[in-house]
């Protein structure tokens, strides 16, 4: 096995797992999605007065 192989080896290996890491990940977010109602976020906002 050369050492060009081998890295090619590797670097399929590690596209498969990024892969079902996102896969993963998109299913967690999928399933996950719906549990809480949509809100509104409401915070004070410090607003620098104008000189006059």
């Amino acid at each position: 096995m050369t050492i060009e192989m081998r890295g090619r080896g590797l670097l399929w290996v590690f596209a498969f797992a990024v892969s079902l890491a996102a896969v993963a990940l998109g299913t967690f977010a999928w399933v996950d999605g719906g549990r809480r109602p949509v809100r509104d976020i409401v915070m004070p906002v410090a607003v620098p007065e104008l000189p006059k």
